[in-house]
């Protein structure tokens, strides 16, 4: 596919995910589990990009209906406002379509409406949302780990080994625009901050399968 272009600008492009964000991901995972607001969510879309419109674009489309959703139904709650905390990876492996993996937290009494209104976001950024286009999951505590090596799949080949991703590995094809990431509310920032250190040894991550 040519270059897709974003206000007249070249898009960068990827064949795979980088170092630091494959080990942003896995540290998103542990620390939004320490803050009891673990990514209960896996999300697959499928996006239908355009010569004038990227994958990423359309995903970043609906972050954003995610996360002003979520900033509207929690700001009158007792407890404040719940961030949107997420991570993603984008994937164009050949012969399928782009599409993301998307994990995130969703408060348990909002699931069902957010479950409701994502195919709407979807198709408002991408102009269709078909019955296979949009498949939601929960997560267990106990299998994070294991959904976080998957959704990492297409980490640079050179470290498989580092992060143990030798079951798992597999080329995702090229990607135009932003392939991977976390929210701001579980980066390196904030991990920073607040001095965040995984409880759990990376012998576990090594484990999980």
């Amino acid at each position: 596919m040519p270059k897709m272009l974003k206000e007249g600008r070249p898009l960068r492009q990827s064949e795979h995910i980088n170092r630091r964000v494959t080990q942003s991901v896995f540290r998103a995972f542990d620390y939004a589990l320490e803050i009891g607001s673990p990514l209960n969510l896996y999300v697959v879309i499928n996006l239908h990009e355009t010569m004038k419109v990227s994958a990423a674009a359309i995903f970043e489309a609906i972050r954003h209906k995610y996360r002003d959703w979520l900033n509207y139904r929690t700001k009158k709650r007792s407890l404040g406002i719940v961030p949107p905390m997420y991570i993603y990876a984008m994937e164009n492996p050949s012969g399928a379509h782009p599409h993301v993996n998307w994990a995130l937290h969703v408060p348990d009494d909002l699931r069902a409406e957010f479950e409701a209104k994502l195919p709407r976001w979807i198709e408002k950024a991408q102009g269709k949302c078909g019955p296979s286009d949009c498949v939601v999951q929960g997560v267990r505590e106990d299998t994070h780990k294991q959904l976080a090596k998957y959704i990492v799949k297409g980490t640079d080949p050179g470290f498989v080994d580092h992060f143990y991703l030798q079951k798992v590995y597999a080329p995702q094809g090229q990607v135009w625009g932003k392939r991977a990431g976390v929210s701001p509310s579980l980066g390196a920032t904030v991990r920073k901050v607040v001095n965040f250190r995984p409880r759990r040894s990376p012998s576990q991550w090594r484990n999980a399968a």
